[in-house]
């Protein structure tokens, strides 16, 4: 593990490189592309870790992020545990595919807002090795407030849900593996 002496900001740019050419690219009203985000994460002191992330396709700027973990978990409670970003991930993406389909259908939207609850849990052992853990519920208030026809906000909510990335991901898992080198060596897949 990396060691941590000075405080750092739990969130900092490393390196500023969108592409002009791309700007606005998302709110085209017809699309066909892919995001890559490419990050490199290390334990640090204690539950803190640190990644540096990237927004390869379409470029974008890196960034840092530091996360830690409560003391119930021997942490510092200096930083967002990882579950408060992932939940943070799931408004952000909801939010910008709204936001982003009212844009383009140039919609009167006042304001727009959630609460959400997400909900996970764990059982096993550490020690025999059992221990599992799973994401359990994911709830979603809107709050839109909005001149607009309830037909036209319900559809916006419709595109926005199905254009989430988070939302669809969680709703249609992905294929994960992890590859490990111990020493060197790969041990294949887990």
């Amino acid at each position: 593990m990396a060691s941590d002496p000075s405080p750092m900001p739990i969130v900092r740019k490393v390196e500023e490189s969108s592409d002009p050419l791309e700007h606005g690219s998302s709110l085209a009203p017809v699309q066909k592309r892919e995001v890559v985000l490419r990050l490199e994460a290390e334990s640090l002191d204690n539950m803190k870790k640190r990644a540096t992330v990237r927004v390869e396709q379409p470029r974008g700027s890196t960034f840092e992020i530091i996360c830690d973990e409560g003391p119930y978990l021997n942490g510092d409670d200096s930083a967002p545990p990882p579950l408060a970003y992932y939940s943070a991930s799931i408004a952000f993406c909801l939010l910008t595919q709204l936001s982003r389909y009212a844009s383009i259908k140039k919609l009167d939207i006042t304001s727009m807002k959630l609460s959400q609850e997400t909900r996970f849990a764990m059982e096993g052992s550490v020690i025999q090795g059992t221990l599992t853990g799973q994401g359990v519920e994911v709830v979603t208030h809107l709050d839109i407030e909005s001149n607009e026809s309830e037909e036209t906000i319900r559809k916006m909510i419709e595109v926005g849900e199905n254009s989430c990335f988070i939302h669809q991901s969680i709703k249609h898992p992905v294929p994960s593996t992890i590859q490990t080198k111990f020493n060197g060596q790969d041990l294949g897949p887990a």
